[in-house]
């Protein structure tokens, strides 16, 4: 634990803890699986925010705090569901009820305008325990911006993001997955592509999305929606207990990443758990 806390971060670091310990022990106790324990969206998302002030005042990792369970289980099949375009007003809440219903999770790679239109349903998507993660601010072809142009969609997409959550996007896919070196050396964060494409902005048809996945879904992919169309949500609600029965378990990107031990830096691109290129910057 970092030295020097003074005594107001002392009695919050206690009272944070305390909580934490809590939260761990009523789950642990609820549970009728110690070794796979599900916490409820609300939970999860307490538990995410007392990780992330922990980490702020004693830079002390939570990760593998004991009265933690992670919801993830890195021995079953896992899949990371990740949505483009959103938040919309229409759709995103459909399907953060499907994910919260089927005890999974996903990443959600916002527009900034659309995060600044619709502040509360990007909060909605943090709380829930799902990821919040970037998509430029209005979607244009960044390798064809040049690096003050690339470097201008990111500030003004991080700016929407972080008034509501706080901090800059962690992820980054960029539009039509379009990546050059500038964008590698301009955009502060991993790059995040996808594996499986359910072409459901194409189809428009939630059948033929959610086939698209039962029939590709391998253990690692990351699959490409967009929570902009209303079949797509129906999709999610079809989809999911499919997967399950199958053995998958659907969580966020980061969450996929971090069961299989992989490391990400800026400029890294990830196709899926299976197929990631490490990334070193030109020379300046």
């Amino acid at each position: 634990m970092k030295k020097g806390l003074n005594k107001g971060q002392t009695a919050v670091l206690i009272l944070m803890l305390s909580i934490i310990v809590f939260q761990g022990i009523y789950l642990f106790r609820t549970s009728k699986e110690t070794s796979s324990l599900q916490e409820s969206s609300a939970a999860n998302g307490e538990i995410q925010k007392s990780r992330k002030i922990l980490r702020e005042i004693t830079q002390f990792n939570l990760g593998d705090f004991p009265f933690l369970p992670k919801r993830v289980n890195p021995e079953k099949k896992l899949i990371a569901f990740s949505f483009d375009d959103g938040p919309s007003r229409k759709n995103t809440e459909k399907i953060l009820k499907a994910l919260d219903k089927n005890n999974a999770r996903a990443t959600f790679f916002m527009l900034g305008q659309n995060a600044k239109y619709y502040p509360d349903l990007v909060k909605k998507v943090e709380e829930s325990g799902n990821e919040v993660a970037g998509h430029s601010w209005n979607h244009p072809l960044l390798t064809k911006l040049g690096k003050k142009g690339v470097k201008k969609q990111m500030s003004r997409m991080n700016e929407a993001i972080a008034s509501v959550t706080g901090s800059d996007v962690g992820l980054l896919r960029p539009p039509y997955g379009s990546i050059n070196r500038t964008v590698k050396n301009t955009v502060k964060d991993p790059l995040i592509l996808w594996s499986i494409d359910t072409l459901d902005w194409k189809t428009l048809n939630a059948d033929k999305t959610a086939d698209a996945i039962l029939k590709q879904a391998r253990d690692g992919d990351i699959i490409l929606m967009h929570d902009i169309h209303a079949p797509t949500a129906e999709a999610v609600k079809k989809v999911l207990p499919k997967l399950e029965k199958k053995g998958f378990q659907v969580c966020t990107v980061s969450e996929l990443l971090e069961a299989r031990n992989i490391t990400l830096h800026p400029g890294d691109v990830v196709v899926s758990a299976n197929d990631c290129l490490l990334y070193t910057s030109d020379a300046a």
